[in-house]
């Protein structure tokens, strides 16, 4: 019998955001320990969005989301979605098949997939006046993916 190769998975988890906000560092690790107890190979991990919720999800009115790209036998999901439902950690999980990404889209996933800024930031946000500076340093080195620092959008000039 031969073995069926493992197959591209696209996953988008939602975790509570008072978990993410106490240690950032021990969420990631939890959920590469599901990655890992599922035997799925985690190829791209990154933050997608922290945002307000449309509305509450166990109690909580913000939200943190996570985008995953892995590779995994398809037995293996339901163990991947088993383990976030039973965890306080993630409020919600979507997990589909990523057919329509190439090597390219994945190099180009992985190369923004940049989580160790994103956990020193945390670790920093104890002193805000820290996290700012640090954030203003990244929007200084890179204007297109560095993290917004104010609401306000910037003003252009009218032209007559």
């Amino acid at each position: 019998m031969s073995e069926v190769p493992p197959t591209l998975y696209e996953g988008m988890f939602l975790l509570n955001q008072q978990a993410v906000a106490s240690d950032f560092a021990d969420c990631l690790s939890f959920m590469k320990e599901i990655f890992e107890r599922a035997e799925a190979e985690l190829v791209v991990m990154r933050k997608w969005d922290e945002r307000k919720l449309a509305y509450p999800i166990a109690g909580q009115k913000r939200g943190f989301y996570i985008l995953a790209y892995f590779r995994a036998q398809g037995d293996a999901i339901v163990g991947i979605e088993r383990d976030c439902n039973l965890s306080e950690q993630v409020l919600r999980c979507m997990i589909l098949r990523a057919d329509h990404m190439g090597q390219t889209e994945l190099d180009l996933a992985a190369k923004d997939a940049d989580l160790s800024l994103e956990t020193q930031l945390r670790e920093a946000g104890d002193n805000e006046g820290e996290a700012e500076v640090k954030v203003a340093a990244v929007a200084e080195a890179d204007p297109v993916d560095a993290p917004a620092t104010s609401g306000k959008e910037p003003e252009t000039e009218k032209s007559d």
